[in-house]
């Protein structure tokens, strides 16, 4: 049979009726159309390669809004916007489907995870022409937030320049890790002699800067240009707001200079400022300062537990800042339950930036147990400030160490002071195609 048709064709190509015309005719739209099918085929490869960065990049998005608790439509919402800001718009042919959890592949029915599936028609040239049906080019990812340990210092400021600095010969040594969310180039500084251990790690939204003789110790990798961390006690976490009452002053412009002591809750008028010498406790409760300076001076111990103490003031420009001195013995808890669950001091949110605002100097003996929350300033610890703490949470809107100041922080009472797990958690994104 192969013979007969091959002397056909044979005849036919030296024939000179118009046969070979007729036959070349036929032959050519299948070799046009075979070429054309490779042509679109390789596009339409190239199509669902960028198809599969669009799924990553909504899955990660949509895995962030799923770690804050979001509704499915709120995650649906987040993940097709980010499509949209890369070039993908729903619509039409084009579809983009969010399940969380997941209804098939490795992750299938784990509630931590969310998988988004998108879909769009191939472009068509040569196979149109054939009229073949409508190629539908489909691809997902699966993401997931897990947390990893979690966070004992954190910068706020979303762009200034070394938001979270260590300098100097400062010594810091943590049981957690520490975040900043800066943009910065320099969003965490390590330079001079400084020495930071931190477990897990150290993760910034900006870029990480370690100095030739700084040293950055971390169990696991660094991660510079990283997510945010979302701020715990501000609008997107807690929420927390300065108390209104009491309204009177308890005390105004207080006053001690040695001689032991003992405070009741209440507003106290343009500061506290406690003189060498002086032993003061305060009774539990709320301690409203406003206006003026918490100033606790050399030769002063200051102790409490359950105390919360809110920094504020009559105008923006007079929130009440904090200096702990060298020498000073400061040994103070946050209460476990309640509305200021967690927090030992608390600054006004509407507080004006300066540098150095709030200082902690040299050779203080701090042993604070709880959340230390300067959103707005700067908090400084300088100078051989010392301490050692079972649960130190600090959080302001710059936190720098400098000079030789120490810090040893093991993260051993968190539970007692009404902390959980992860208030700050280091985050991780797991991706699977």
């Amino acid at each position: 049979m192969c013979d007969k048709l091959y002397k056909i064709l044979l005849k036919l190509k030296h024939s000179d009726s118009g046969a070979a015309l007729l036959y070349f005719a036929l032959i050519m739209p299948v070799f046009v159309g075979f070429a054309g099918l490779g042509f679109d085929a390789t596009l339409w490869f190239m199509e669902k390669r960028q198809l599969q960065s669009v799924a990553d990049s909504s899955a990660i998005t949509a895995a962030y809004a799923l770690s804050k608790d979001q509704t499915e439509q709120e995650i649906l919402i987040a993940a097709t916007a980010d499509a949209g800001q890369n070039n993908f718009h729903t619509g039409g042919y084009n579809t983009i489907v969010v399940s969380s959890p997941p209804t098939t592949g490795a992750y299938a029915g784990l509630a931590n995870y969310v998988m988004v599936t998108v879909s769009r028609p191939g472009d068509r040239m040569f196979t149109a022409m054939l009229g073949l049906g409508r190629t539908i080019i489909e691809t997902s990812a699966t993401a997931a937030i897990l947390t990893s340990g979690e966070h004992c210092i954190l910068a706020l400021d979303d762009t200034r320049d070394r938001a979270l600095e260590f300098s100097g010969t400062s010594d810091v040594d943590i049981n957690c890790g520490v975040a900043s969310n800066s943009n910065s180039s320099e969003s965490i500084y390590l330079n001079g002699t400084a020495s930071l251990s931190a477990d897990p790690s150290a993760q910034s939204y900006g870029d990480i800067f370690e100095g030739s003789n700084a040293t950055l110790d971390t169990p696991n990798p660094i991660q510079p240009f990283s997510q945010r961390s979302t701020d715990p006690y501000g609008p997107d976490g807690r929420d927390l707001q300065v108390p209104a009452s009491p309204s009177t002053c308890a005390e105004t412009r207080l006053r001690v200079n040695g001689g032991t002591h003992i405070l009741t809750p209440g507003r106290y008028c343009d500061g506290m400022i406690f003189g060498a010498g002086a032993d003061v406790t305060f009774e539990p409760g709320v301690y409203i300062i406003d206006g003026g300076e918490f100033n606790v001076g050399s030769g002063t111990t200051v102790t409490g537990t359950d105390v919360t103490i809110v920094l504020t003031g009559p105008t923006i420009a007079e929130i009440a800042t904090i200096k702990i001195r060298a020498g000073a013995d400061l040994n103070l808890a946050a209460p476990s339950t309640g509305y200021w669950s967690g927090i030992v001091f608390f600054q006004d949110p509407n507080a004006v930036y300066a540098d150095g605002s709030n200082t902690f100097l040299g050779g203080a003996d701090m042993n604070l147990k709880g959340a230390v929350y300067f959103p707005s300033q700067e908090l400084v610890f300088s100078g051989g400030t010392a301490g050692v703490s079972g649960c130190l949470l600090l959080i302001g809107n710059k936190v720098t160490f400098s000079g030789n100041s120490a810090l040893v922080n093991d993260q051993s009472d968190c539970a007692a002071v009404g902390i959980d797990e992860g208030t700050i958690a280091r985050t991780i994104v797991t991706l699977e195609e």
